[in-house]
């Protein structure tokens, strides 16, 4: 009997665990309501082993049947008709992984899709190394540094004004500890305001025409003039 009453006291704790949400009063039982039932069970079948472990699995059935009308009740509490059936995850109180699951799944997709169109922006420009300064350029046969980003940005579908200072006034502002390959990087030089902008590529680097090395070139933003001159990002990519 003792063997009887400590495997059902077992199964008991491990149904309370699994099922690890609160009932409504009308079904609750504590572990000392059970023993003591239990108890009793046993000294009125006095010896009857079958009577015993048919009322403590009752007890345990009930247990059980009341958790799951619990929340049956709770999950169709609502006015309205629900739109999709109640899934056994909700009628046993346990958390709906397959929900999480996907919710992080399109936040990695969204990440992984932002990172592979900055790497693209990248290559595309690349392309363009050595590619001479033209002021107010806007193709491949001369660029100015916002002609440039435009051209880029629109080679891979992405539409932004055609000035720096356009550019640095419409997108997604950056902080500079948070740059993203992609990014453009704007300074003031010439003029007060954003007057240069290039692409930010990682490692502290951008790729810009500049008029200054009269060519499509890269530079480092760590440098003395463009840590000076630099007043900001802005982001394109979607997030």
């Amino acid at each position: 009997m003792g063997k009887r009453k400590t495997t059902a006291v077992a199964l008991l704790l491990a149904l309370s665990t699994t099922i690890a949400t609160p009932a409504v009063p009308a079904y609750a039982f504590s572990v000392n309501d059970l023993l003591s039932q239990t108890a009793s069970s046993d000294s009125s079948s006095s010896g009857s082993s079958s009577s015993s472990g048919n009322g403590l699995m009752n007890i345990l059935m009930g247990l059980l049947l009341g958790k799951l009308f619990s929340n049956m009740s709770s999950t169709g509490s609502s006015t309205s008709a629900p739109t999709s059936p109640v899934s056994i995850t909700k009628v046993l109180g346990l958390p709906d992984l397959s929900t999480s699951s996907n919710t992080g799944a399109a936040t990695g997709s969204a990440s992984t899709q932002a990172t592979a169109t900055g790497n693209a922006l990248i290559d595309t420009a690349k392309k363009y190394m050595g590619v001479p300064y033209v002021w107010g350029g806007t193709t491949t046969d001369g660029f100015d540094c916002s002609g440039f980003t435009q051209y880029v940005m629109k080679q891979n579908g992405i539409t932004i004004p055609r000035t720096a200072a356009e550019q640095y006034a419409t997108g997604t502002a950056v902080d500079k500890s948070n740059l993203r390959v992609g990014d453009l990087v704007f300074f003031t030089t010439y003029k007060e305001g954003a007057s240069h902008v290039g692409f930010y590529m990682g490692d502290g680097k951008f790729i810009h025409a500049s008029s200054a090395n009269e060519q499509v070139t890269i530079s480092n933003l760590g440098d003395t003039y463009y840590t000076e001159h630099y007043i900001g990002s802005r982001r394109y990519i979607p997030n």
